[in-house]
């Protein structure tokens, strides 16, 4: 089994049974400006609130960027190679962290995005031609799974996580949270579980093959079966 590492899912006390391996957990009151950066992977990269970055694309043609600021934030930029501004992403200009995962191919962008309480939100976005456009299907399949196994989970309290690419840069391998409190006060063990999942993000459909439950009482751990680890 290998422990979740860097970039991959930003999670921490705020889950009851399942914290956080991560090492790079980025705060959302952190603004220093060294934890931001890029992380291990082509394409991967962590910005940091206040703090200028830029994650360019494998193909180098685009980059998502941010300007440093103090007080009011600018909006997040799509550049192409030329610092041209493309376009504007307005609903990721809310002073959090987020992490950029471009896929190899450069079509599309994972973007694991900060709501809170150590928690992240999964956004993803295609590039059709000079314009980048939201895509939620995956998204919101990832919570159907989550919803349909445990039952007193509501879609809006069911966070998916981006964990990486596949190598042809159509699928997606995720993980789903929620707050301790998603089920109730009281929830319990096995209340419900985070599950490991890999979807297309061309069509917005979950492998039913690759669902897991993960069982770890400590951190979270990924599937290491032939299907995760051929992934």
């Amino acid at each position: 089994m290998r422990r979740l590492t860097t970039m991959s899912v930003v999670i921490g006390a705020a889950l009851l049974y399942w914290p956080s391996a991560s090492s790079g957990q980025i705060s959302a009151l952190s603004t220093d400006c060294k934890a931001g950066g890029p992380r291990r992977g082509l394409g991967v990269y962590q910005f940091v609130a206040t703090c200028a970055g830029r994650a360019p694309s494998p193909d180098g043609r685009l980059a998502i960027v941010q300007r440093a600021y103090r007080d009011r934030q600018p909006p997040i930029e799509l550049q192409d190679a030329n610092g041209r501004i493309v376009a504007r992403l307005g609903n990721l200009s809310d002073d959090m962290p987020f992490t950029v995962m471009w896929s190899p191919d450069s079509h599309w962008v994972a973007v694991n995005h900060h709501v809170g309480s150590f928690m992240d939100e999964l956004k993803i976005f295609e590039i059709v031609g000079r314009t980048i456009i939201e895509r939620p299907r995956l998204t919101n399949a990832a919570r159907q799974q989550a919803v349909q196994r445990f039952r007193c989970l509501s879609p809006s309290s069911v966070l998916p996580n981006a964990i990486r690419w596949s190598k042809d840069g159509h699928r997606l391998a995720m993980v789903t949270i929620s707050s301790q409190d998603a089920c109730s006060e009281t929830a319990k063990r096995g209340d419900w579980r985070p599950l490991w999942m890999i979807g297309d993000v061309r069509t917005g459909r979950i492998d039913p093959a690759s669902v897991r439950v993960d069982k770890a009482d400590g951190p979270l751990r990924e599937p290491r079966d032939p299907l995760y680890r051929g992934f």
